[in-house]
């Protein structure tokens, strides 16, 4: 009898699958869906109003000289690349750098690529000299920078889900990685050993970059409803329905945090952006982007994510660069204009790319264009073919760089705003924006290899 017990105990156990290839269950459709109603954020606000942002005046296009001396903020060196955008705000002013342009390591192909465009769209994060991003499959790796070699892996994702695609987004904290996907779970991942902390499944896919502040987790799914998640439990603290859209585009929802107010700032796909203080759960403003007058869904609402610097919040849609007072939500100026990557703001300045190759300098207080340079005089045309398109911008050393998905760079001085250098970094192209840590550049290129510059 206790040979027969103890044979029906091993064949339980290897029934289960708590390895860390598999996850703790067989299949991640075995966890019941959440009931989606929950305690409301207060919505009692009364500051909600429409902000006209559609083209009124001619897109700035024209080249401007200046002799204004320009200081940038001092560099910043991180260790850690803990969210999509780094650090909360969404936004570093000026990168350390050591500039030696020596290629230090060469990862061996990290996984297998995605399509191109879902290659780019993968996200990445640095933590304790470890890169942790995803496979085609949805495998969650972590690959030792000092080693050069995969440490650990772990697949949530079983056979329902093998053929579908995922997009994961992460954040992490304290050693632990919270990861949500378009699939619509929401879990974390002790980074130890790759072990599930907990799991839950919302049943609607997630469509946002992730926050954590205070024990909580900030995310929003297609519909655009925020939700705050208990970072040890994964328990729903509260949620909050915003205005959604049928139509679905590139642009995804956008958070940025300015922990100095406890004020989280939401972007969504409908074109409005919400103020919330995160700990009273309450509404300071709301601004609508789109005429609530028009048809509405034949209109879709593109945009870069937010950034903040100080009292300014920069809001670049495809039309225009705005910069709001973070505290009121009132517009302090408008440049109708269309940027084609994040732009950057420092304590006193917000330099933009835009489509008409023009790199510009605003001033912050004013709103007037100090600077805009056609970022292509002096190349020829055959060289800037060469070049593909613009993947990334960054500021770094106190120098404007601009990098293109075939690995040119083009580096320019902020203050006479010529052209510095023009460089080739990857000669297989990038599939990745450019990552600065402890002084050093990395980047992934075509073949899905990491390279990490001094």
């Amino acid at each position: 009898m206790k040979k027969l017990l103890l044979i029906f105990f091993v064949a339980a156990l290897s029934s289960c699958s708590f390895d860390n290839k598999t996850g703790i269950w067989k299949d991640a459709s075995d966890l019941p869906e959440i009931n989606q109603t929950s305690k409301p954020i207060l919505n009692d606000q009364t500051d909600t109003r429409y902000e006209n942002i559609v083209t009124k005046k001619d897109t700035f296009n024209s080249e401007k000289d200046s002799v204004t001396p320009i200081k940038l903020d001092n560099t910043v060196k991180i260790a850690n690349w803990f969210e999509e955008y780094a650090i909360p705000t969404n936004n570093i002013s000026n990168f350390y750098y050591d500039g030696n342009k020596i290629l230090l390591s060469k990862s061996r192909k990290l996984s297998q690529n995605f399509d191109k465009k879902n290659n780019f769209n993968k996200q990445y994060i640095f933590y304790k000299d470890n890169l942790i991003s995803y496979d085609h499959k949805g495998k969650i790796y972590s690959y030792s920078i000092k080693s050069n070699k995969k440490v650990l892996e772990y697949n949530f994702y079983q056979k329902n889900f093998k053929k579908f695609r995922k997009k994961l987004n992460f954040i992490v904290n304290e050693n632990i990685l919270y990861v949500a996907d378009n699939i619509g779970y929401l879990y974390s991942i002790n980074l130890d050993n790759f072990s599930i902390v907990w799991a839950k499944n919302y049943g609607i896919p997630f469509r946002s970059n992730l926050k954590l502040e205070n024990n909580q987790i900030f995310l929003s799914n297609q519909d655009n409803v925020i939700y705050s998640i208990d970072a040890k439990t994964g328990n729903k603290n509260w949620e909050f329905a915003t205005g959604s859209t049928f139509l679905k585009s590139d642009f995804i929802n956008n958070f940025a945090l300015d922990i100095t107010t406890n004020n989280l700032y939401f972007l969504n796909t409908s074109g409005e952006l919400y103020s919330i203080n995160y700990l009273t759960q309450k509404i300071n403003w709301v601004l609508n982007f789109k005429n609530p007058l028009s048809s509405g869904e034949t209109d879709l609402f593109l945009s870069y994510p937010l950034i903040i610097k100080d009292n300014n919040m920069i809001v670049s849609t495809e039309k225009s660069i705005v910069n709001y007072d973070t505290f009121t939500g009132v517009r302090k100026w408008i440049l109708y204009s269309e940027p084609i990557a994040k732009p950057i703001i420092t304590q006193r300045y917000t330099f933009a790319v835009l489509s008409n190759n023009l790199l510009i300098c605003v001033d912050n207080i004013s709103g007037n264009v100090v600077w805009a340079k056609n970022f292509y005089t002096n190349i020829k045309e055959k060289q800037i073919r060469k070049f593909g398109s613009i993947i990334d911008f960054k500021i770094v050393n106190g120098k404007i760089n601009i990098y293109y998905n075939q690995g040119y760079l083009l580096s320019f001085d902020p203050i006479n705003h010529q052209l510095i250098s023009s460089n080739r970094i990857s000669k297989k192209g990038l599939i990745s924006k450019i990552f600065f840590l402890k002084g050093n550049m990395l980047m992934i290129d075509n073949n899905n290899k990491l390279l990490k510059y001094n």
